[in-house]
């Protein structure tokens, strides 16, 4: 899905949906013009790619998802070790989700009933245009601690699966709701370590 080329003024809509989501606007709550307005285009024209402003919004947030879990699987490719690639994952949480507090807007928009929602849920289900998503960081993150050997593969993969997700949402709902996280950076590298032996010793890393 990144990898496709993009029409400059669907880029340009797409970034003004990541802009906006970033400012702390309810995503349910952002309206056509509002993206248009930013994006620098007429009304008409998002018109042309899109049906409706949950078709916008939708599209936005999964290219911007693929963007980054794309990006994080090259990361994961050039490291050599479990430890280091959940330090990298965390890395990437901070620069690129975190810290605009992206990451739990998006968790709790695919939990409601919203139209957004339901669209999102249905592209994620369908895989539509070969999307890139946590899902296949984890999957990832599971297939190299297996080749290496260092995974108990007695436990069941859903239980792995489960045990690196709430460790990263912890880490992204702890970062989120702190008053000045740039002020606590030492804090937030202690964390890490403690996030990363914590799943060494639940999965059994020998």
């Amino acid at each position: 899905m990144a990898g496709k080329h993009l029409p400059s003024k669907v880029s340009a809509l797409y970034t003004a949906v990541e802009e906006l989501i970033a400012e702390d606007i309810d995503i349910k709550e952002i309206k056509v013009s509002d993206i248009t307005r930013r994006a620098g285009i007429g009304k008409g024209t998002a018109y042309e790619y899109f049906k409706n402003k949950e078709e916008i919004i939708s599209s936005a947030i999964l290219y911007h998802i693929d963007s980054i879990c794309r990006g994080m699987m090259k990361e994961l490719d050039s490291l050599d070790g479990f430890p280091q690639m959940i330090g990298c994952i965390l890395e990437t949480m901070d620069e690129k989700m975190v810290k605009r507090g992206c990451l739990l807007k998006y968790i709790h928009l695919l939990t409601d009933n919203s139209p957004i929602s339901k669209i999102l849920r249905q592209r994620i289900k369908g895989r539509k245009g070969n999307i890139c998503l946590p899902h296949d960081i984890i999957q990832r993150l599971i297939q190299a601690g297996e080749d290496g050997g260092v995974i108990d593969q007695s436990l069941p993969s859903s239980y792995i699966e489960m045990e690196i997700a709430s460790r990263l949402m912890t880490y992204a709902a702890y970062y989120t709701l702190q008053v000045n996280p740039e002020e606590q950076e030492a804090e937030r590298e202690q964390l890490k370590e403690l996030i990363v032996n914590s799943l060494l010793k639940s999965m059994n890393i020998r």
